[in-house]
């Protein structure tokens, strides 16, 4: 019987995987390198443009690369270039609130809110920077705020439950026991708002702190809803940035995207879109790729064409496709340059 190496997929591969493992582990820091060296060159070029839209998309990705300084200048751009711009000075805040710079992310905030605008997530930041500088019970109110004008946020649902819980934690060491009782009922109220609105993964973290709760175990309810908050809305990057990053390449860069790059952007935007169905702007990013995709393979096609009719000229159906193609491919050229 012959034998032969089940690992290998082709006779050019490496023979082992270690071989090929390094090579994907070296193909995929490239691609990261790639990735932010082109990010610095459309923050350039986005400059020089100045459309506050693009310096808010960008300083989002900037963002989530953890990039501070060049998210905060995009962000700041953008406030400059339209004052009423109220994404961006959350961003701006929340770039400031990561890096712990929680005075500063309050002035930010405070300014918005003195204007009256009822912008939910605004009140949330709000919330948010109050309880990490230790005033649970003054951001119950921008929590409760945020909710109001926004009844299905979950996020804020969230940290409106940490809010009560260390507020409990507070009560608990003054000994104000009938406060602590309606704290403890308001805490399960929106336990179950949690419920009524989340997902699956949402309703199974209300359900276990609730289950904590029960049991009277505050400290590892508390340390389970820091926990949830942090790796599900403080450090989780939101699905429309790997959109961002596409889009801002397609209109910033000024090197045509190879092959390889539209297939890593289709990969991971359909991998967003199957945890975020209902996001529009994912879909019509995920068309443009497939277009610029079917625009490669069609000038492709087309060069294979003339490699048949340049071995043979006599190759009268390749000289008759060719002719075709050359001729009735102009229109499908031109609609898919006038989409992207």
């Amino acid at each position: 019987m012959e034998h032969h190496r089940y690992e290998r997929r082709n006779p050019d591969q490496a023979k082992g995987p270690e071989e090929r493992l390094r090579h994907l582990v070296d193909q995929f820091h490239q691609s990261v390198i790639e990735e932010i060296d082109c990010l610095f060159e459309m923050s350039e070029r986005i400059f020089e443009e100045d459309i506050a839209s693009a310096h808010e998309k960008i300083g989002l990705v900037f963002l989530y690369s953890h990039i501070f300084d060049k998210a905060e200048n995009h962000f700041q751009r953008a406030i400059e270039l339209e004052a009423k711009r109220y994404s961006s000075y959350v961003y701006l805040a929340r770039c400031c609130f990561l890096q712990k710079r929680y005075n500063q992310a309050y002035e930010i905030v405070t300014d918005i809110i003195k204007q009256d605008i009822k912008y939910p997530d605004i009140y949330n930041m709000m919330g948010l920077v109050l309880m990490e500088k230790g005033r649970s019970r003054k951001s119950l109110q921008f929590f409760r705020e945020a909710i109001k004008h926004n009844s299905t946020y979950i996020e804020a649902y969230f940290n409106f439950a940490e809010a009560i819980l260390r507020h409990i934690k507070a009560l608990i060491a003054e000994r104000k026991e009938e406060e602590i009782k309606k704290s403890l009922t308001f805490l399960r109220i929106i336990l179950k708002k949690i419920i009524n609105h989340g997902d699956a993964e949402d309703r199974k973290q209300s359900q276990l702190v609730g289950k904590l709760m029960s049991k009277l175990d505050l400290g590892k309810a508390l340390a389970q809803l820091n926990e949830y908050r942090e790796h599900n809305f403080i450090r989780q990057t939101p699905p429309e940035i790997a959109g961002y990053k596409f889009y801002l390449r397609l209109l910033y860069s000024e090197e045509e995207m190879s092959t390889e790059a539209l297939e890593t952007y289709e990969e991971k935007i359909s991998e967003a879109l199957q945890k975020n169905p209902s996001y529009p702007d994912l879909w019509q990013y995920l068309a443009l790729i497939h277009l610029m995709q079917c625009r490669h393979y069609f000038l492709k096609g087309l060069d294979n064409f003339r490699d048949a009719t340049r071995i043979n000229p006599h190759f009268d159906r390749a000289v008759k496709n060719l002719r075709l193609v050359e001729n009735d491919g102009r229109e499908f050229l031109a609609l898919i340059k006038t989409i992207v």
